[in-house]
C-alpha cells in the first residue's frame, strides 16, 4: 500500500480537490484506494457520499486510521487529506505515514505566505532531508495570463521541492465536487485539457510509488 498524505497550513489551498481527484485517478485505474478525511469539515466525506455507484469505487477510512490499520483492509492507494491548520504531533505523525506528500498552492500573497512557513516546516523533518519522503507541489486554481501566475511561480524557484503543474481555474472542478466526481470521470469532451495538466502529477505520483 502507497500513501499519499495532502497538506497544506493554509485553508483553501485545494487540498480536498487535490485528493479526490488522485483517488478517482487510481481507482479508474482498476487499483483499489480509500479516502482518509482528517479535516474536521469532512468535505472529503461529504463528496464521496455524493459518488454514484456506478463510477469506480472509492473507500473510507475513518479518522485516526494508522498505516498498519489500513494495510490491513488490503487497499493499493491510500489518500489523506489533512485538516488546515496542520502542525505538530498531527503533522509530524501523518507524514510519518506517508510515502508521498503532495502540496497544493493557490496563486495569492496570503497562500504563498503562509506555504513557505509550511514549507520550511517540512524542511525540517528528517524523512524530508534523507529524501525518504518524496514531496511535491501543485499550482492550483491558476490562470496563466495573471501576474500573480508569474509572482507564484517566482516564489516557488527558491525551493527544492519540485512544481509539478498548474491546475487551471475552472468551473470543472466546481462542477465535479457537487456531483461527487473527477475530471477521470469525465468524457473526453468536457475533461481532456485537464486530464493533459495532470499527465505530470500522475507521472510523479507513479514513479515515486515503484
Amino acid at each position: 500500500m502507497r500513501t499519499i498524505l495532502v497538506a497544506n497550513i493554509k485553508g483553501g489551498s485545494g487540498k480536498t480537490t487535490l485528493a479526490t481527484n488522485i483517488a478517482g485517478w487510481v481507482a479508474g485505474r482498476r487499483r483499489s484506494v480509500a479516502l482518509q478525511d482528517e479535516d474536521p469539515q469532512g468535505s472529503t466525506t461529504q463528496w464521496l457520499a455524493r459518488r454514484p455507484a456506478l463510477f469506480p469505487k472509492i473507500g473510507i477510512f475513518p479518522v485516526g486510521t494508522s498505516k498498519k490499520e489500513a494495510r490491513e483492509q488490503n487497499i493499493d492507494w491510500r489518500v489523506i487529506d489533512s485538516p488546515a491548520g496542520i502542525h505538530g504531533d498531527t503533522l509530524r505523525a501523518l507524514i510519518k505515514q506517508a510515502d508521498l506528500l503532495l502540496v497544493p498552492l493557490s496563486p495569492s500573497a496570503f497562500d504563498m505566505e503562509a506555504t513557505q512557513l509550511f514549507l520550511d516546516t517540512i524542511m525540517e523533518r528528517k524523512a524530508v532531508r534523507a529524501q525518504k519522503l518524496a514531496v511535491g507541489i501543485v499550482a492550483m486554481r491558476v490562470d496563466a495570463r495573471t501576474r500573480s501566475a508569474a509572482e507564484l511561480d517566482e516564489f516557488l524557484y527558491g525551493f527544492d521541492f519540485p512544481l509539478l503543474t498548474h491546475l487551471r481555474d475552472t468551473q470543472v472542478y466546481v462542477q465535479c465536487a457537487r456531483d461527487g466526481l473527477t475530471v477521470f470521470d469525465l468524457p473526453p469532451s468536457r475533461g481532456t485539457q485537464d486530464w493533459e495538466q495532470w499527465k505530470p502529477i500522475l507521472h510523479w505520483l507513479s514513479t515515486n510509488a515503484s
